[in-house]
């Protein structure tokens, strides 16, 4: 081995593979974001549920918190459609000691 063998950084490796790897990943982070959120928001949406705080991350998974007045047998309904939707990577669901719209 010679000493222009041991130089630092490698002349193309490492930074052509460095410059693929980041090419290839953030398209795929933001379509997710995106395609959880649109998910998120249809669900919600079609089950007329205003009372829930949710944010999208960008590994497309879902933290979401319902109101208190939010019964049982609809939260798990909901759970249940975000869970199985295929655009949603994941769902860290919670109750809150809270409201967050107007309840009618």
């Amino acid at each position: 081995m010679t000493r222009a063998d041991l130089t630092w950084p490698p002349r193309r490796g490492i930074r052509t593979t460095c410059l693929i790897l980041l090419c290839s990943l953030t398209p795929a982070a933001w379509a997710g974001q995106a395609e959880s959120e649109a998910a998120v928001a249809r669900i919600l949406f079609d089950s007329d549920m205003e009372n829930v705080s949710y944010k999208v991350r960008a590994d497309g998974f879902v933290d979401i918190l319902f109101g208190m007045a939010v019964g049982d047998a609809e939260y798990g309904r909901i759970l249940e459609k975000l869970r199985s939707d295929p655009d949603i990577k994941g769902v860290l669901p919670g109750k809150s000691s809270t409201n967050y719209c107007p309840i009618k």
